[in-house]
């Protein structure tokens, strides 16, 4: 094992420049597949959150609080359909009290509205983004309703954003790698044809295929290890620098703190890729070239 790694760490050392083009390819492969990660990971917590929030609101006459009775009907209509997630009454004094909140750095809008003019609301959230217009359609034909605001096109676009992003990270990435996998087994090639007078030598002495192998294949694996390892490095570094932006133009939807195991399966993810991309690029250019 010892002679296999003072192999590999001599032909590195011949070529320095072929090992720093392997690891710069398969770094930018890396690089992009761990910031698409991190969009996919924060996407999908978006979505959640939206579909997890009022998808339906109902607006009834303003100033006048709906009765328990009322109340109790509409939700009873609402549950009937198996399909209600959640539901929220939200009267003209709490109303008032989101207003407020939301104003509270503007003392003349403060003084233009009270509870009397505020009309209370009901909100709610589907099992499945199907079913809102199902239960709109229930609370559009409740008495006192004034209003009803929808936010079905709002899921439904940022679901086909996340979903072309999708499509594009994966056609990027799938691009690099074959890129990456096609520029370390050109790397690997030029080294054996390098060694060629030496590999032909070991073949005659009767040196097994694996034998001549190994220094390449630990090689390969070294590049992809290296790579796995900048590149996350390099990503994390950006995204924590860019978080008080992305804190700042989410406003209050909870994209953090990330969990620690997140940043750990990414991490170990990238490592078993990264050696096995190499290992797998360089046995490639080995059987074919040594062949």
């Amino acid at each position: 094992m010892f002679t296999i790694l003072k192999t590999t760490f001599i032909q590195i050392r011949r070529t320095p420049y072929q090992a720093l083009a392997a690891v710069m390819a398969l770094t930018l492969t890396f690089l992009a597949a761990t910031i698409f990660t991190f969009i996919f990971f924060g996407s999908q917590k978006i979505l959640k959150y939206f579909e997890s929030a009022p998808q339906v609101i109902a607006f009834f006459e303003k100033g006048e609080d709906l009765k328990e009775a009322e109340i109790a009907d509409i939700k009873n209509n609402l549950e009937a359909t198996g399909k209600l997630a959640s539901f929220k009454y939200v009267s003209t004094r709490e109303a008032e009290k989101i207003y407020k909140e939301k104003n509270k750095n503007d003392p003349l809008l403060l003084e233009l509205v009270d509870y009397k003019i505020l009309p209370p609301s009901i909100e709610i959230s589907a099992t499945q983004i199907e079913a809102l217009a199902g239960l709109k359609e229930i609370l559009e034909k409740q008495p006192k309703v004034t209003d009803v605001v929808f936010y079905e096109d709002v899921i439904n676009t940022l679901s086909l954003w996340i979903n072309n992003l999708r499509l594009v990270g994966l056609i990027l990435i799938s691009y690099l790698t074959i890129q990456s996998i096609l520029i370390l087994v050109l790397i690997v090639s030029l080294k054996i044809l390098i060694r060629k007078e030496e590999i032909e030598i070991l073949q005659l002495l009767g040196a097994s295929f694996w034998f001549i192998a190994k220094p390449f294949l630990l090689e390969g694996m070294l590049y992809g290890l290296i790579a796995a390892l900048m590149s996350f490095v390099i990503a994390t570094s950006l995204l924590l620098y860019t978080t008080p932006i992305i804190l700042n133009w989410l406003g209050e939807i909870p994209l953090f703190p990330i969990p620690f195991f997140f940043f750990l399966a990414v991490l170990l993810g990238e490592i078993i890729l990264g050696g096995t991309l190499g290992i797998l690029a360089s046995l490639l250019g080995v059987y074919r070239f040594i062949k």
